[in-house]
């Protein structure tokens, strides 16, 4: 049978969560955080039950070919989510130049002006500049951070980082030994839950940058992972180039691409972990496709929390015609190698619906793989597994199903063998259509507001009407009406009459809990007027309610302040002394170290294999101090627990035996470094990807000395030692 899709319009009007708690449970529920590229995806996520959505403004973002807010859409993206109960989070997630720093600052005070409930931040030197200027602005470290140990969570814990958003590929033992830290000492965790997946650690990719000079740390990926590739084998020369090159037959071509993540089925595992939010990716994705996957994780979630979830086949197949290259648990869930590649198309796959039989005429016979069954209007296409050939088409009219068999009478341009795919469902778009187009405040989200209505001979009529926020805050809103009630001739206005128009909140943030009348009866009140005077009450309490989300005066005075007082500091520029430079070089072998000592290099650090790890390094040691070059062991760029304790252990005999230096890729390891070897020298290694001046401030408590972002030009790099 074909997917059910009743109900997939979320929750019923009676069912409504407060910032993650659903009302009258005591256990908490992660935030359902959704991508919003645009505001018509921002209004599905919301709409779909999203609690919290993540969107981007027109600078600074990690995705700049989405279309992105305008910072007039940013207000009204604030007011659409806060008023339906939602938060907004922006991503100012991209590294930044020394020359942009200042448009940065000021637009950290802006967002923060506006009432943005928390940053996503990749840039140490703009996390610095947020502390600085709006230090009531919550951060989060954003995936792009690369933070993937116990370690690096207690470090984002250090500098004030509210959240982090851990790596895609950190495995779930790794976060249960994050969750094992004390609570005081971690800030709070977030998790891909859907989506795409990189080829690399997020934050670690220069692929884009070094084919096509598009930074994916700039916001400006080409996604050259989803390319068809070729393998070539060869030997190498003496300098160790390849020679000889031929071509290793394949039968697949996108080599570097990877299926997309799902956890609907793993919903339970995640929900034992203590997490704060679980995250959809899709910024670059329809507001269909954030309407139908919200939905799903939505209800999922809610199931969840009545303890009535069970793993849906029919919900695993909307995820897929709504977008899939294959789904795969991730890395969070042990898939590696094979199990995570989609190396046989880098684009949108749908629902596989089984194998073309046979083709005769306008009669094609499909071996169904499941029981989904398309219908008239549903885009289908044909695929051949070898070739990668494709013949797309729209269903013209009722399927037959004949046996196991699917019977589709119309031209289709499909051949026998083709695999046959759904990739577009009208049904599933029309009820994504009709989430996006729901009228007025999502029904889960309503404000409990107790109103009195004062009403006296003589006197204009008042509503006075409190409510309480998350967190317990309470509001008071005072209305006077714009007309005076007259005495009545034939009919008065009955208390009954007058409870049931004001009572009247549909369309608004707010449901009306209590109403007490204050009326002696006698006077005539217009209904028009009174409707009126309803709809007045109600726009002011919900303006009382987007303002409370944003700081009071004397908090966005004190931002401008910070932000004068920085200004002139970030324009600068300092005379540079003329310095001749150390000339280092980074090696993996032990012959590589002692040719290089050799060949009169200043520095050396050393990665050796982890196989032999300090005979390696007491050999390149020895030979660096016979030469007096200075040498430093170098870490791996992302280190597993297992590495980190070893290397912990062994460092106090190579202290004993010369080691002054350790260079890492992470900051967050100085801590534990000199916890075991107070004077060991730390260094930044180019991971770090130091793009300013204010990281290599904010870096330099951990780090002496680092090694500069490698996507950053003569002139940046002139700017930044300015």
């Amino acid at each position: 049978m074909a997917p059910p899709l009743a109900g997939f319009i979320t929750a019923p009007a009676d069912t409504y969560y407060i910032r993650g708690f659903m009302a009258g449970k005591q256990a908490p529920l992660p935030e359902l955080l959704a991508p919003s590229g645009s505001m018509d995806s921002l209004v599905a996520a919301v709409n779909a039950g999203a609690d919290a959505v993540y969107i981007g403004g027109k600078r600074f973002g990690a995705r700049k070919y989405s279309a992105n807010f305008s910072d007039e859409e940013l207000c009204k993206a604030l007011e659409y989510a806060h008023l339906r109960g939602a938060r907004v989070y922006v991503t100012v997630n991209t590294l930044v130049h020394d020359r942009e720093l200042p448009d940065v600052a000021r637009y950290l005070r802006d967002l923060y002006a506006m009432g943005v409930d928390a940053v996503l931040i990749q840039d140490p030197g703009v996390a610095m500049l947020a502390r600085d200027v709006v230090p009531g602005l919550p951060r989060h470290a954003s995936t792009q951070c690369t933070i993937t140990s116990a370690e690096g969570v207690a470090y984002a814990k250090r500098l004030g980082y509210d959240r982090v958003v851990l790596a895609r590929e950190v495995p779930l033992h790794e976060i249960d030994r994050i969750f094992s830290l004390p609570q005081k000492k971690r800030p709070g965790i977030e998790v891909f839950l859907h989506g795409a997946l990189c080829y690399a650690y997020s934050g670690q990719c220069l692929l884009s940058s070094v084919i096509g000079g598009r930074s994916g740390n700039r916001g400006a990926c080409a996604q050259p992972c989803r390319r068809d590739y070729s393998l070539l084998a060869g030997t190498a020369d003496s300098w160790g180039r390849m020679s000889r090159a031929r071509a290793v037959p394949l039968k697949e071509r996108c080599l570097l691409s990877t299926r997309d993540l799902c956890l609907y089925s793993k919903l339970p595992l995640l929900l034992e972990r203590p997490f704060s939010a679980l995250k959809i990716e899709g910024r670059m994705r329809s507001p269909d496709y954030v309407a139908v996957v919200t939905s799903i994780y939505r209800r999922a979630l809610d199931a969840a929390a009545s303890g009535s979830f069970v793993p849906l086949q029919s919900e695993m197949d909307l995820l897929a015609i709504a977008f899939s290259r294959g789904f795969t648990s991730g890395y969070i869930c042990g898939d590696h190698g094979p199990s995570l590649m989609g190396r046989d198309r880098p684009d949108k796959q749908g629902l596989f619906l089984g194998t073309i039989r046979s083709c005769h005429g306008q009669v094609v016979r499909v071996a169904a793989a499941g029981g989904t069954i398309p219908a008239p209007g549903d885009g289908l296409v044909g695929i051949d597994p070898a070739t990668r050939a494709e013949s797309g088409f729209v269903l013209k009219s009722a399927v037959e199903q004949l046996g196991r068999d699917l019977v589709i009478r119309q031209s289709t341009g499909c051949r026998p063998g083709m695999e046959l795919y759904l990739t577009r469902s009208g049904a599933l778009e029309r009820a994504a259509a009709a989430v996006r187009n729901a009228q007025g405040p999502a029904g889960r989200f309503p404000v409990q507001i107790d109103v009195t209505l004062t009403v006296a001979d003589g006197e204009p009529p008042v509503l006075l009407g409190v409510f309480a926020l998350p967190g317990g805050d309470e509001v008071t809103v005072r209305r006077e009406a714009d007309f005076v009630p007259e005495r009545a001739g034939a009919r008065p206005t009955t208390s009954e009459e007058i409870t049931r128009q004001v009572a009247k909140s549909g369309g608004t943030a707010f449901r009306v809990r209590n109403l007490d009348l204050l009326y002696n009866g006698g006077l005539f009140l217009p209904v028009g007027a009174l409707n009126r005077f309803r709809r007045q009450f109600f726009d002011q309490a919900e303006q009382a309610l987007i303002a409370w989300h944003r700081p009071g005066r004397a908090m966005r005075e004190a931002a401008d302040c910070h932000l004068a007082t920085l200004l002139p500091v970030l324009a600068r520029k300092r005379a540079r002394n003329a310095r001749s430079p150390e000339l280092a070089v980074i090696c993996n072998k032990t012959a590589g170290v002692i040719a290089a000592a050799r060949a009169g290099c200043d520095r050396i650090f050393f990665e050796p294999d982890p196989g032999a790890l300090e005979a390696d390094l007491l050999q390149a040691l020895a030979g660096c101090t016979e030469r007096k070059v200075r040498f430093a062991w170098k870490w791996p760029r992302v280190q597993v627990p297992e590495f980190t304790a070893r290397a912990l252990s062994l460092l106090p005999g190579l202290a004993r035996a010369g080691l002054e230096e350790v260079m890492t890729e992470g900051a967050m390891y100085a801590d534990p470094i000199c916890s075991v070897v107070p004077r060991m020298r730390v260094s930044g290694g180019p991971d770090l990807n130091v793009f300013n001046a204010v990281s290599v401030r904010s870096l330099f408590q951990d780090c002496s000395s680092v090694l500069l972002s490698p996507e950053l030009s003569g002139d940046a790099i002139t700017d930044l030692c300015s």
